[in-house]
């Protein structure tokens, strides 16, 4: 198949679509991780296959399970496993075959469920279409906004929720292949699981892994992503799926590490200063410890990241996570070079 593009602007950092990182197991890479621009997994056994996370919308995902028809056809798609409740990782359910059990975890299928609903996302994406063009910060940050939702198709989305939950410890029986359901979470989000094949050495950790790309924390505490992380770290694995970027090793696992510990503890003595969030945020980007992290793309999200760590942890109301990313959009609209 044709090279899988971006869905924002910029080139890819990475080679796109379906590539297989073990025998018969796959990942589904869209660059550059950037938001919306997530990854899925597939793993197949004897006659049956499973299906780790959909993409944001419909379309995205019968593109993905095209890509796929070779190995679904040789073992079809039995079941799928929704890793959190992040809308880019399951609202492409309903392209799923209607015969594939969705499941997740008890609390994912709680948290899916309390999620805003795709018209939520349409009407802020049309209201920053029409604002995008407007003078001063207004503009910039609706253009920012806009250039992010443009590229989905969340108008004829149909939401598919799970249709049995598994605990976190599951171990999943798909086609003779041994596959461990672990329940990390409440950290990126209210519910984060991974996926373990112990047989091949994969990990599909979505969004508890940001590769080349600043992690963002929704529901937070940074000491909890921690802990997630030496759990990835303690696993028989060599091959580790984001949720977003490309495939990776140890190595990016420890930077992700060193990245919540500097943060944490910058946040903590921002705070005691008396210093604003926003306030925080922009420090801390300037600060020379932060070059560690400069390659990383979106490096605005520190603002999300900033404000969870300075509130209790805890699941955002959608009013109150879309004020928030309309305020990491403004960060980003600050940060962008200016055009000539």
């Amino acid at each position: 198949m044709a090279a899988i593009a971006t869905l924002s602007s910029g080139a890819a950092r990475f080679e796109g679509g379906l590539r297989e990182v073990a025998p018969r197991t796959w990942a589904w890479l869209q660059p550059n991780g950037g938001l919306g621009e997530s990854n899925a997994g597939l793993i197949g056994g004897d006659g049956a296959s499973l299906l780790v996370d959909t993409l944001w919308d419909e379309r995205l995902t019968r593109r993905m399970l095209d890509a796929m028809g070779e190995p679904l056809a040789a073992a079809p798609l039995r079941r799928a496993f929704v890793t959190h409740p992040d809308g880019d990782h399951w609202w492409g359910n309903g392209a799923l075959p209607p015969e594939t059990e969705i499941l997740a975890t008890p609390a994912c299928d709680r948290a899916m469920r309390a999620e805003a609903p795709p018209r939520v996302l349409n009407a802020m994406k049309a209201t920053a279409g029409a604002l995008r063009r407007a003078p001063g910060r207004v503009g910039a940050t609706s253009a920012c906004v806009h250039a992010q939702f443009a590229p989905f198709a969340w108008g004829g989305v149909r939401l598919r929720y799970a249709d049995r939950t598994v605990a976190g410890g599951t171990t999943l029986d798909v086609g003779g292949r041994e596959v461990r359901v672990l329940d990390l979470g409440p950290t990126h989000s209210p519910a984060d699981a991974v996926v373990h094949l112990p047989d091949v050495g994969v990990v599909f950790a979505a969004d508890l892994l940001f590769i080349g790309v600043t992690p963002i924390m929704w529901h937070g505490p940074a000491q909890t992503w921690l802990a997630a992380l030496a759990a990835l770290l303690a696993l028989d694995a060599e091959v580790y799926v984001p949720g977003h970027g490309p495939p990776c090793g140890r190595a990016e696992i420890e930077q992700l590490a060193d990245y919540w510990r500097w943060l944490d503890d910058g946040v903590r003595e921002q705070r005691a200063a008396g210093r604003s969030v926003g306030e925080a945020a922009r420090t801390l980007l300037r600060s020379p410890e932060h070059a560690t992290f400069a390659g990383w793309l979106n490096p605005e999200r520190i603002l999300v990241n900033v404000a969870t760590i300075y509130r209790a942890p805890g699941e955002l109301s959608p009013p109150a996570r879309a004020k928030l990313l309309m305020q990491m959009n403004a960060l980003g609209a600050e940060l962008a070079p200016a055009t000539p």
